[in-house]
């Protein structure tokens, strides 16, 4: 059988990676999309929810995080890929889809190779690797929020299982949020705990002063680290800052009601937040030159191609969603994201372009 050379490699099936698929494949081109999840255990902010609606998807409100998973599956199943013919040449067209965690990307020619991690880790069962050729590829891993050392296992392997205590307070009413901007609106007018550190949790802060002005921030134990015209403003808020070190959730199966902290006190809020920064999916860029913002999000221009270090266009090479610096974190943003780099993608692999964009590269 003759290898198979895709002509988009999506790595990520969120919703910017969804759309950049189904994109790509309306411009009749082979897609693959490799999806971490299964392998993995990954999840991004559109998925980890369990139980709280998502209201800002264009295409599918008021749906829960698995569902919102299973439907955009099923957006790309829906496009399975079939044979046609252009100009007396045989092509294929539509979405592949493999579960997958890239482990590294390299070029190799005109075309990218990207080696993936096919099958769940287990102890005492070696790495199932497998190796895949695309024309081109469209970044859309997305990222994972980082999370309080609250009952925090280091000894543990998988991130699921360090986080368990965690996860079984998260993505519920009464449990932990990630985007003050998604599941503000449920607590309006309730006392919200925000866990964070420096100007950055302040962040979270302003965005919260539209659903409630009743706000405490935690540090869990270190020092706040605001900078004074921050912390000036905190005070003219009246925004409590508790500096005590949390010792474990309280709560009721999968509500978290407050915490336990160190000094043997106890808090209780309606709503939390937690805010440590992120961790990029990009560990398989490692060793190319690309620019990146300091929290590692990726920088692209408008055709959401990514850039090498001096400004120019990397080809071959695009990004959405979550991964895009300076993008609001929000599901219909990578929609339009996803959108755009899977019509680059496509519209790259023309074989005749205009003399216009010839002449510029």
């Amino acid at each position: 059988m003759a290898e198979t050379i895709y002509d988009v490699a999506v790595i990520g099936a969120g919703p910017a990676g969804a759309q950049a698929a189904v994109s790509a494949s309306h411009q009749m081109r082979h897609v693959l999309v490799l999806h971490s999840g299964k392998v993995s255990f990954s999840r991004g902010r559109a998925y980890w929810s369990k139980s709280v609606e998502i209201e800002d998807a264009p295409v599918f409100p008021g749906i829960i995080g698995p569902n919102f998973a299973k439907e955009l599956m099923r957006w790309m199943e829906s496009r399975p890929v079939v044979d046609f013919m252009i100009g007396g040449e045989k092509r294929k067209t539509g979405i592949d889809i493999r579960d997958g965690l890239v482990l590294n990307l390299k070029r190799n020619g005109v075309l990218f190779e990207l080696e993936a991690s096919t099958k769940t880790l287990k102890r005492g069962r070696e790495v199932a690797v497998e190796h895949f050729k695309s024309r081109t590829v469209v970044v859309a891993a997305g990222f994972d929020d980082k999370w309080p050392d609250i009952e925090f296992e280091p000894g543990e392997e998988r991130l699921y299982k360090q986080y368990a205590t965690v996860f079984r307070y998260a993505g519920n009413r009464k449990g932990w949020h990630v985007c003050i901007r998604c599941d503000g609106h449920l607590h309006v007018n309730e006392h919200l705990a925000l866990l964070g550190v420096g100007d950055y949790i302040y962040e979270a802060a302003i965005g919260a002063q539209d659903f409630t002005d009743k706000i405490t921030i935690l540090t869990n134990g270190r020092p706040h680290g605001m900078s004074p015209p921050v912390l000036k403003q905190i005070r003219e808020r009246k925004i409590n800052i508790i500096e005590t070190k949390i010792k474990r959730h309280i709560g009721e199966k999968t509500d978290l009601l407050g915490f336990e902290m160190i000094d043997g006190s106890e808090l209780f809020f309606h709503g939390f937040l937690v805010d440590e920064g992120l961790i990029p999916n990009t560990k398989f860029l490692e060793g190319w030159d690309y620019q990146k913002d300091e929290e590692g999000l990726i920088i692209a221009n408008e055709d959401m191609q990514m850039l090498d270090s001096k400004e120019a266009p990397i080809p071959g090479l695009f990004a959405a969603g979550d991964i895009i610096s300076g993008e609001r974190n929000l599901i219909a943003t990578a929609f339009a994201l996803g959108q755009e780099a899977g019509l680059s993608a496509s519209d790259s692999l023309r074989r005749w372009h205009s003399p216009a964009e010839e002449a510029n590269g």
